[in-house]
C-alpha cells in the first residue's frame, strides 16, 4: 500500500499558520511592508477553495466532543465535506500561494519554524489528501485518525499527565483578558488585542518570534525575565493588603517558580510569563488609581 506523504507546500494549515507568525513578527518589529498580511488577504479572503479548506482545518483543530466515537464521526464527515472542493482549484490556489511565499519570503527559512500543533496539521492534511487522491494506507490512516479523535475527545487520557496548580488555573478561567494575552492567541488574532500589551509583553513576544530558530537565546531571555518577574510579585505580595489578590500573588509566584527552564521554552512557559505581566499591570493601574 502506498505511503500517504505529508508536504509542508500542500498543508494549508500549514502555511497559514506559518503566514499569522510572519504577520506579527512584522507588526512586532514595525516593517514597513505587510507581506504576510498581503499574502493572507489575498489567498485566505473571500471564497477562494483555500479559505474553505482553511476553515475545515480549524473545526477539526478546535472543537471538542465528550466522546471518541462522537469525535470520530465528527472527523469522517470534516473530510466528507473536504471532497467537495473544488480540487484543481485548490491545486492551483495552493501553487500560486507558494509561489507568491517564495517571491516574499525565502522559503527555505520560512518553512523551517517549529510549530507546536505541527502533527495535529500534518495529521488533518494527510486524512485530506488520502480522501482526494484515493491514497489509501491502514495504518497511516488509522495514525491520524486516531491522533485527531484523542485531540477532539475531551475523554481522551493523555500519556503524560501534568499536574497545575489549581488556583491558578482558576484565576486563568476567571479572567478573560489573562486568556486572550497568550502568543498562540495573538497569532490567531493578531491585529485586535496588540494595542492593549504593555512593553514588557511586547518585548517578551517580540523575542519568542525573532528567535524562533535560537532557542537558546530566548531561553537565556525567559530565564533572565523570570527572575525578574518573580522578584517584582514578591514585592507586591510583601504590602499587599487586599486578601484575595495576595491568595493570586502567592499562587503565581509558586507556580514560576515550579518552571523548568531548559533550552526550549514552551508556549505554555510563554503564557505562564505573559499572564504574571498581565497581573503586574493590573495590580499597578489599581494602586495609580487610588494614589490619585
Amino acid at each position: 500500500m502506498k505511503k500517504i506523504k505529508h508536504s509542508k507546500y500542500r498543508n494549508t494549515g500549514f502555511l497559514f499558520e506559518l503566514l499569522t507568525r510572519q504577520i506579527t513578527y512584522e507588526i512586532l518589529n514595525n516593517s514597513k511592508e505587510e507581506n504576510a498580511r498581503d499574502i493572507v488577504k489575498e489567498f485566505f479572503g473571500g471564497n477562494t477553495q483555500l479559505s474553505k479548506e482553511l476553515r475545515l482545518f480549524n473545526l477539526i483543530l478546535n472543537e471538542k466532543y465528550n466522546s471518541e466515537s462522537k469525535a470520530e464521526k465528527f472527523i469522517d464527515a470534516i473530510v466528507a465535506t473536504r471532497t467537495k472542493l473544488d480540487e484543481k482549484k485548490l491545486t492551483r490556489e495552493k501553487y500560486n500561494l507558494v509561489k507568491t511565499i517564495k517571491e516574499r519570503f525565502d522559503i527555505a527559512q520560512f518553512l523551517s519554524s517549529p510549530i507546536t500543533n505541527y502533527k495535529l496539521l500534518a495529521s488533518v492534511h494527510k486524512l485530506f489528501e488520502s480522501k482526494a487522491n484515493n491514497v489509501s494506507n491502514v495504518k497511516d490512516l488509522f495514525d491520524c485518525k486516531y491522533t485527531l479523535v484523542e485531540h477532539i475527545s475531551t475523554t481522551a487520557k493523555p500519556s503524560i499527565v501534568v499536574k497545575k496548580d489549581i488556583v491558578f488555573e482558576e484565576y486563568r478561567k476567571q479572567e478573560k483578558d489573562l486568556r486572550l494575552l497568550t502568543y498562540k492567541i495573538l497569532v490567531e488574532s493578531f491585529n485586535t488585542k496588540y494595542g492593549n500589551l504593555n512593553t514588557n509583553q511586547r518585548g517578551l513576544l517580540r523575542e519568542y518570534i525573532n528567535n524562533v530558530n535560537n532557542t537558546s537565546n530566548f531561553s537565556d531571555y525567559y530565564k533572565k525575565a523570570l527572575k525578574e518577574t518573580i522578584t517584582e510579585l514578591h514585592g507586591f505580595y510583601t504590602h499587599m493588603c487586599d486578601a484575595v489578590t495576595k491568595i493570586k500573588l502567592k499562587e503565581t509566584i509558586n507556580v514560576m517558580k515550579k518552571q523548568r527552564v531548559g533550552k526550549k521554552i514552551s508556549d505554555d512557559q510563554v503564557s505562564a510569563l505573559m499572564l504574571s505581566y498581565e497581573l503586574i499591570k493590573e495590580i499597578r493601574n489599581v494602586k495609580a488609581k487610588h494614589t490619585k
